[in-house]
């Protein structure tokens, strides 16, 4: 029986290389996402290569629309999968940011990964599945964005509240947080700063810019049969940027004046 995997935010670069990812795996793809042009441009790529997959349009942050898009997935099959990847930030800083802003951050990136469980638990819990939501280093610590930060370390504590919860029922939940992911949504500072890639580089002690597949990569291990035995997990996919910083060490230790 086909097994098929909800993926929320499945238009965007970092869901649709989830989508594909997971496509390659063998899963069906329901794509949702906000922007029907996107969803409908990951489907094709998905299908061109021989995989099997479904776009819906919709606001993933609106409760009706929600049900609405479970029920539709339902009526594609068993959903075995859900990854939650809808995601968007506002304020770089309190000074600049709203609470408008603030409970936009919210809405987009908590809320929503919510309402989509809620949604499609009772689905998952039939045969058992998998949840994976991105989040983000973000959530781990300060790389400002205030109200994306506290939105994601929400999401955070929530899938490690649902992975305990969920357990009895056989449904795992875990966490990809990435870095610096190369994005669409870097386009904006890079305009205004085409070197600021090269920049993050020497903060990451890969000293790499993740692509998209890497976090794909990330999660399509979690959602497969390889960690049946992983739940509650946070897999930061981010070149070592979380663990630490060595300049700061340099600069602790003067190690470089010692030199």
């Amino acid at each position: 029986m086909t097994h098929w995997a909800f993926v929320s935010g499945g238009g965007g670069d970092i869901g649709g290389a989830i989508c594909k990812t997971l496509a390659r795996d063998g899963w069906a793809i329901a794509c949702v996402d906000s922007v029907d042009e996107r969803a409908a441009e990951v489907v094709a790529s998905i299908r061109a290569a021989g995989g099997t997959a479904e776009p819906l349009a919709t606001d993933l942050s609106d409760p009706e629309a929600v049900e609405t898009a479970a029920a539709w997935a339902a009526r594609l099959g068993e959903i075995r999968g859900l990854v939650n990847t809808v995601g968007k930030t506002h304020a770089i800083n309190y000074a600049t940011g709203s609470y408008e802003a603030w409970r936009d951050d919210f809405r987009l990136n908590a809320d929503s990964a919510y309402l989509c469980t809620q949604a499609l638990k009772p689905r998952l819990a039939a045969q058992g599945g998998a949840i994976v939501n991105i989040a983000s280093v973000n959530g781990l610590g300060y790389y400002g964005f205030p109200g994306y930060s506290a939105a994601k370390a929400a999401l955070i504590h929530m899938s490690q509240t649902m992975a305990v919860e969920f357990g009895p029922s056989k449904i795992r939940v875990n966490v990809v947080a990435p870095g610096t992911v190369r994005t669409r949504a870097w386009a904006p500072r890079l305009e205004k700063n085409p070197a600021l890639f090269d920049e993050l580089l020497s903060l990451c002690p890969l000293q790499r810019i993740s692509n998209p597949e890497d976090v794909a990569e990330a999660a399509a291990f979690l959602m497969s049969d390889r960690a049946s035995m992983i739940t509650g997990a946070v897999l930061p996919v981010d070149g070592g940027l979380s663990t630490g910083i060595a300049a700061v060490g340099r600069a602790v230790t003067q190690e470089a004046h010692r030199r």
